[in-house]
């Protein structure tokens, strides 16, 4: 995959990439106003842009997500050359940024006012496994896709002080050594699997720390808790025993039940039985006490007051009267006194079982108010639950020993395999592979070419038997490391060769053919920047590569930039004015 134009629909400088060297450079005039140099014309810019449209996302950071407003209407179009042959057309938005469209053609073509498009506003996440799929590699497809390796062929400024830890992978190791170590030929699946155990490995350690802290508890002491619980129970039988033979407890329980369901409420019905009784008793007997009164002689004189004859027949009839009245008295009479006898029975009987019920009281009462045993059975009850919570604290250390236990079980199990893990890694490392080896013999010849000195690339495992890439210059003998590879120029062609040697390794194969170094020739000697650029063009035409930099003008030797062609300076900045920058506005 090449590099082949890049162009908007608003203000932006059409570039048109050659299929070899192409250089993008910025004319500086203000050379005092350091402030605004290249760094406002765009070269850098350019690469932001770039990666945007090969699908980077649109984080905050990014230059559209800070500057959306001006860039709200814009539409970028970036055609690249397929490996197949068959150019391929990505539109992406800067308002909908998120929305992608996708066209392939036979030629170069400029579609801003296309209307047909293979393939319109996909979705992002479907947008970049479309584009995985147009590009259509054949290396690093297994574990990974077309994002994880274009970062590489894309170096900012940022990106030179590790040749190959870009500065996006400022985080963990498992983020980008797995995927440096597949491009270096290797099975990054076993670097995987090592980083996740280590990671469980770690856990397994936090979960350890705080068990042993939550439970205060040491594995090495599980025979003495042991050994503690069997004395504790033993203790615990013994005042068991001694409570079983008082049984106050129990005692306490049922006599406290029997007083309050049974005696008390026994009581309750008794005394309301006898005070209905008491009652109706005092009642009969003033019913008794009621006789009828009846004075015949009375009436008479009551009627002679009146002026009533009073005959003698009403005289006979209330003599009638009065006898039947006394007859039906001393029947009633009678049955009075039947009902006092059978009151006074019932009452003595009531009586009699309150005075039982009231004994049966007494009796429970004083039971328990035996001071002395009670107390006594309350200091074994008490002495008891301590034994009992303790027991249960010693449990909950057992209980925690086994939980750690388990633990270290499972931290043994990934020790050894991570052991197993690391052996298999270095004999891939020996063993090495024909990528590697390819890659290893570029890297040389490239650095050697360039800087006339010797480099080596190699990678060693440290004490926890993790990989590190090395790259380091050396003398002739390749052996000893010199001090030449810790500096900023050395440091920066180091990887510039890494990029080189890695597109020129895959060359036959389906993979990326291009690659952009921004800033390649800051501060480098005149000599390094005439082997360069002639090593440069060299290897893109022996190994069909398509090599992108940037640079500030001053910093190219006059008979150099007279060297290049037209076609080959795809894009010109200069400070003059807006004019002169890469969207022809300031920001």
């Amino acid at each position: 995959m090449k590099l082949s134009q890049l162009y908007a629909n608003k203000n932006f400088k059409k570039i048109v990439f050659n299929d070899g060297l192409n250089l993008v450079v910025a004319r500086v005039t203000k050379a005092l106003d350091a402030g605004k140099d290249s760094h406002c014309l765009g070269k850098t810019t350019l690469i932001e842009v770039l990666d945007f449209m090969l699908l980077s996302r649109n984080e905050k950071e990014n230059l559209f997500a800070k500057h959306k407003n001006k860039f709200s209407n814009y539409e970028f179009y970036l055609e690249i050359l397929l490996n197949t042959g068959k150019y391929l057309t990505i539109k992406r938005t800067v308002q909908n940024a998120n929305k992608i469209a996708f066209k392939q053609t036979d030629v170069k073509s400029d579609l801003i006012n296309n209307q047909k498009w293979d393939h319109a506003a996909v979705a992002f996440d479907q947008a970049k496994k479309l584009l995985n799929e147009y590009l259509s590699f054949d290396v690093l497809t297994t574990d990974w896709t077309y994002r994880k390796s274009v970062s590489y062929f894309l170096r900012s400024q940022k990106d030179y002080s590790d040749v190959c830890q870009l500065d996006k992978f400022k985080g963990k190791h498992k983020d980008w050594k797995p995927f440096v170590f597949n491009l270096l030929g290797f099975n990054s699946r076993l670097l995987k699997e090592k980083y996740e155990e280590e990671e469980r490995l770690g856990k397994l350690n936090t979960d350890i720390q705080n068990a042993k802290k939550d439970f205060s508890v040491d594995p090495k002491d599980i025979d003495k808790i042991r050994g503690a619980i069997y004395l504790k129970n033993e203790e615990k039988r013994e005042l068991q025993e001694k409570v079983d033979r008082f049984n106050f407890y129990q005692q306490e329980r049922n006599l406290n039940r029997e007083l309050v369901e049974d005696i008390e409420q026994r009581i309750a019905v008794l005394n309301t039985s006898e005070y209905n009784l008491n009652y109706t008793l005092e009642k009969t007997r003033q019913s008794l006490s009621q006789n009828i009164s009846f004075d015949i002689e009375q009436i008479k004189q009551l009627y002679e007051e009146a002026g009533i004859y009073f005959t003698e027949q009403i005289v006979k009839d209330y003599k009638a009267l009065e006898t039947f009245n006394r007859k039906i008295t001393a029947e009633r009479n009678k049955y009075l006194h039947e009902k006092i006898d059978s009151l006074s029975d019932e009452l003595i009987k009531v009586r009699a079982s309150l005075f039982e019920y009231d004994q049966k009281r007494s009796d429970v009462l004083s039971v328990l108010q035996d001071k002395d045993s009670f107390r006594k059975f309350k200091t074994f009850q008490g002495e008891l639950s301590k034994i009992e919570g303790e027991l249960l604290r010693l449990e909950d250390k057992l209980k925690g020993v086994d939980k750690i236990t388990g633990y270290m079980n499972d931290k043994s199990d990934v020790q050894r395999n991570l052991e197993t893990i690391t052996k298999k890694i270095k004999t891939q490392i020996l063993k090495g592979n024909e990528i590697y080896s390819d890659i290893r013999k570029l890297y040389g010849n490239i650095f050697k070419c360039i800087v006339n000195t010797p480099v080596i690339v190699f990678i060693e495992q440290n004490k926890l038997g993790n990989i590190e890439f090395r790259t380091d210059v050396t003398q002739d003998n390749e052996i000893d490391i010199t001090a030449e590879g810790q500096g900023n120029t050395y440091r920066k062609m180091l990887c510039v060769t890494f990029d080189l040697s890695v597109l020129g390794a895959y060359s036959r194969r389906s993979f990326y053919r291009f690659v952009y170094h921004d800033g390649v020739y800051e501060g480098l000697d005149n000599r390094i920047k005439t082997n360069f650029i002639e090593l440069v063009r060299r290897f893109c035409s022996e190994y069909n590569i398509q090599y992108i930099f940037s640079a500030i003008e001053h910093d190219i030797p006059p008979n150099m930039l007279a060297g290049f062609s037209e076609e080959e300076i795809c894009l010109k900045l200069d400070d003059s004015g807006d004019n002169g920058k890469l969207f022809e506005f300031s920001f």
